[in-house]
């Protein structure tokens, strides 16, 4: 249509046919729209429940949901739908809750703390107390409604949510059953994940190194403000394969378990997680779990080509939310006839343990508190360097004298601010890349980044250098204590330095 009205316009009639063109857009967008209230009135006819805005309270926490509630005189069985990971309102679960409330059972789905109409402060890191409560008080919320079948309660959790909902499982009786999509049940979950985000990002392996070590810093230190300093922390750990693995929240769920995953996922190592889920529940003494891995599904079940992250899905496959309905079903109508310990589908071992553990060998010097001191006793010292040797520069220019010799150790003091002041804008630098690296979503390294390895040797040599220089260099008599002292801790941080060097990958070219 736009085509035959450009081609009118072309000939020079255009000014006296625009309102006819007007005229069959309007028909157009009026047709438009019919048809998709036409389509709505349909949707609507053929649902079967209602919704419901309802809020609920995590002690001072105030949190915003919808209750999809089937067409029922009866109580009905209900579902608390749990988060994954990030800020995530209700409408993400809407597709599934819908599908579950046109199926008999009611689907609770909530804002997330700090998103939405929810209160509290946003969370999403460990520990999952606070996210843990708030589903627990979602559940006790559905027990004291009229027409929800108090024992018939259960929680549906996808990848972070797996956890949550399982940790719930774990301390209530009045959770009958538990479903999860993608959980992560074994050591290693980051490791993979950033194996295949810097793989689609097109990042080197050098670059997920640094994030990595970064990752394991950042987990030292979250240790230890939540625990407390610890000499073990420093020790190397060991990871139990993935059918030794014993998960803490798991291992005590004694509810009938349906647990599914994509086998393109690209999140968790799907076949760790099976054998460490399987592992899990055994050491619980529970059978009543079925584990399925769906071909060509993603993460969160849907349809894709590669599993890439972040790629389009193109929804769930057929069959795949009425296994979970029919599941649900047979759990509270037929308990004792559900399958017991059965595994449909297969899926490798990404064997994800074998790297993890080499991070280990360095475990006392990569660990957090290390290199949080070390970061720290760099920047004190490069940085009063640098201010000092800009300080004498500029009073050297300013009071116009003439060149003279320098004494060798105020030559050697000159060399040093210079190294120092090198080694400030290379630890300034890492830090930047390692920020931008550490991204969980989109990690980046611009090009002259990368070349920080180059700048990176030049100052390794040039320290070995200087520190060869200072041992031959004589003091001048007139140091004090103060200074002497102050000049012994500027070495030691050079010292100190070329192994950091080595260990964040900052001797060679590019990373």
């Amino acid at each position: 249509m736009t085509d035959f009205v450009s081609r009118i316009g072309s000939s020079g009639r255009q000014r006296h046919l625009t309102p006819l063109a007007k005229a069959i857009s309007v028909a157009l967008f009026a047709l438009r729209f019919a048809g998709r209230e036409a389509e709505a009135d349909e949707i609507r006819a053929k649902s079967k429940f209602e919704e419901h805005p309802v809020e609920f309270h995590n002690r001072d926490v105030k949190l915003a949901g919808s209750l999809l509630l089937p067409n029922s005189e009866g109580p009905v069985p209900a579902v608390v739908f749990v988060h994954g990971a990030g800020r995530q309102n209700r409408q993400p679960y809407r597709e599934v809750g819908e599908y579950f409330a046109n199926h008999g059972i009611a689907a609770l789905i909530y804002d997330k703390r700090g998103t939405g109409q929810s209160g509290g402060a946003y969370e999403s890191y460990e520990p999952y107390e606070n996210l843990v409560n708030d589903a627990l008080s979602a559940v006790a919320f559905l027990k004291q409604h009229h027409k929800i079948a108090a024992s018939q309660i259960g929680i549906w959790g996808l990848s972070q949510g797996a956890y949550i909902g399982a940790a719930a499982a774990s301390r209530s009786e009045d959770i009958r059953f538990i479903i999860v999509v993608g959980a992560s049940v074994a050591d290693g979950m980051m490791f993979y994940y950033r194996d295949n985000l810097f793989r689609k990002y097109g990042l080197s392996d050098t670059l997920r190194d640094l994030a990595e070590k970064l990752y394991l810093v950042d987990q030292d230190l979250q240790g230890t403000f939540r625990d407390g300093f610890r000499l073990s922390s420093f020790l190397p750990r060991s990871y139990p394969r993935p059918d030794k693995y014993v998960h803490p929240a798991w291992s005590h769920v004694n509810q009938p378990v349906l647990a599914m995953w994509g086998q393109l996922d690209q999140h968790v190592p799907v076949g760790e997680s099976v054998a460490g889920l399987r592992n899990s529940l055994a050491h619980a003494s529970n059978e009543n779990w079925t584990m399925i891995i769906l071909p060509r599904t993603n993460h969160d079940l849907k349809v894709s080509e590669t599993g890439e992250l972040h790629s389009k899905s193109h929804g769930y496959p057929p069959g795949a939310l009425q296994t979970m309905t029919d599941w649900t079903w047979s759990t509270i109508d037929h308990p004792s006839e559900i399958s017991k310990m059965k595994e449909e589908g297969v899926a490798p071992e990404a064997r994800i343990l074998t790297r993890l553990a080499s991070y280990e060998s360095l475990r006392w010097y990569g660990n957090g508190i290390v290199q949080a001191v070390l970061w720290i006793l760099f920047l004190i010292s490069f940085s009063a360097n640098t201010i000092a040797g800009a300080w004498s520069c500029l009073a050297h220019l300013f009071r116009r004298r003439q060149s003279v010799a320098l004494p060798a150790s105020n030559m050697a003091v000159s060399f040093k601010r210079a190294i120092c002041a090198l080694d400030l804008l290379i630890l300034i630098t890492l830090s930047t890349t390692l920020l931008l690296v550490v991204d969980q979503m989109h990690p980046s390294c611009p090009t002259v980044l990368m070349y920080l390895p180059l700048l990176g040797t030049v100052s390794t040599i040039s320290t070995v250098a200087l520190l060869i220089a200072l041992t031959r260099t004589r003091r001048d008599h007139g140091w004090t204590a103060a200074r002497k002292l102050r000049f012994s801790l500027d070495v030691l941080c050079l010292i100190l330095f070329v192994p950091y060097m080595f260990y964040w990958n900052l001797i060679g070219v590019r990373f």
